[in-house]
């Protein structure tokens, strides 16, 4: 009886150690390339998980441990204190920059499995444009007032998907969590590329549009235009870009109407800023970066050399811009990280205001755990960085 005790507990540790030092080793060391591009998502969303599991095995494998058997105990004991370290050390780095970019973590919150599109439903939706008979809609979430007659900073979010798929509820629990804070949300859709219908020059405007159709009912809505931001994930983030150093510069397209307005600040998470590089990149998901680009421009930088120009964002940076912050993974398989990091230096050459902040151990989503350090700190990093740019009273804070 004894000895099958000790043989299911052996059992156990392996089962939660194996998987998690592989995880956490493919996470951190380049290995295996291909595993290491689903597990640079896993690691930053579920490190507090990884450690307990680690734990776990290891205890297991402590209790099976018996002097006269030691040898089949010792493999699975070394293993899973390699394991915990490794967890601890991934989940105290991940918090140390969160804390060292203002962020306080709550590691009990970390250990939810919610996703952050999850549970968060818009207090209005409108139809915003109608290009070539398609309507666009925009979610709104109102943000909480200190007084009835109060105006409120406004944030428009334009989601990721690869220019081709995604809508506006993607990271809705994240918008209600804005919201909460003093923050109006509004979150687009726009046109989606098709094999037929390149959207290069099309969803760019739907966003000016939808700037515009904010500026239009900004009374109603009780919105305080002077205090406007832009925020996009991965190709939201390009467009959000986009939109808003157009909108700087006055470039913005003018059918969306009179009044497109001025934006204070540009947030953006794991953005496509070189697209060309991204074209070019050799790592593992080039073929499916290819294809997005390709959908999404109409073909390669050697067939529309000229698309490729017109969305490079460093063709704005001889005129105004308004302050800008780039939260990336370090390890994305997708938008290759060096292109917005080389954006940043020149930005900063150039005298702009261009932040950079890079979670290690990430890749292209490596916040859409809703509880993860990840998105809590993601979630106050944005906020931190409004408050200081967009004019936000000290009240609201």
């Amino acid at each position: 009886m004894k000895h099958l005790f000790r043989t299911g507990l052996l059992t156990v540790a392996w089962l939660l150690v194996l998987p998690c030092l592989i995880v956490l080793l493919s996470a951190i060391f380049p290995v295996v390339p291909t595993v290491r591009v689903y597990l640079v998502d896993i690691v930053p969303n579920h490190a507090p998980w990884l450690l307990i599991w680690s734990l776990l095995g290891l205890s297991a494998a402590v209790l099976a441990h018996r002097r006269k058997e030691a040898l089949s105990s010792r493999a699975p004991m070394a293993a899973g204190t390699i394991a915990v370290l490794l967890a601890a050390g991934v989940t105290a780095h991940l918090s140390y920059v969160a804390i060292q970019n203002g962020a306080r973590i709550n590691l009990v919150k970390a250990l939810s499995w919610r996703h952050f599109s999850e549970s968060a439903a818009p207090d209005e939706t409108h139809v915003y444009s109608r290009p070539g008979g398609e309507a666009l809609s925009l979610d709104v979430y109102r943000g909480r007032r200190e007084r009835p007659d109060a105006l409120t900073p406004v944030v428009m979010f334009i989601h990721g998907g690869g220019f081709s798929k995604g809508s506006r509820t993607f990271g809705a629990a994240n918008m209600r969590w804005y919201a909460n804070h003093g923050w109006t949300v509004i979150s687009i859709d726009y046109r989606l590329a098709r094999d037929d219908r390149p959207t290069w020059n099309l969803a760019n405007r739907d966003v000016e549009c939808a700037l515009a159709w904010t500026a239009e009912h900004a009374g109603a809505l009780g919105l305080d235009l002077h205090r406007l931001t832009i925020s996009g994930t991965s190709a939201g983030g390009s467009l959000a870009m986009a939109a808003a150093y157009a909108a700087d510069t006055g470039r913005a397209d003018p059918q969306c109407g009179p009044h497109v307005p001025h934006v204070a600040a540009v947030v953006m998470k794991v953005p496509l800023v070189d697209a060309i590089g991204s074209w070019n990149l050799p790592r593992e998901l080039q073929p499916i970066q290819q294809r997005v680009l390709t959908r999404y421009i109409g073909g390669s930088p050697t067939q529309f050399p000229d698309r490729y120009a017109a969305l490079n964002p460093a063709r704005y940076l001889k005129g105004p811009l308004p302050p800008t912050l780039i939260i990336s993974g370090s390890d994305d398989p997708l938008v290759p990280p060096q292109g917005a990091a080389e954006f940043v230096r020149a930005a900063r050459a150039s005298g702009h205001d261009v932040q950079r902040i890079v979670f290690p151990y990430s890749g292209h989503e490596f916040n859409t755990t809703y509880g993860a350090i990840t998105n809590q700190a993601t979630q106050q990093i944005v906020a931190n960085f409004l408050r200081a740019h967009d004019g936000t009273p000290t009240t609201q804070r």
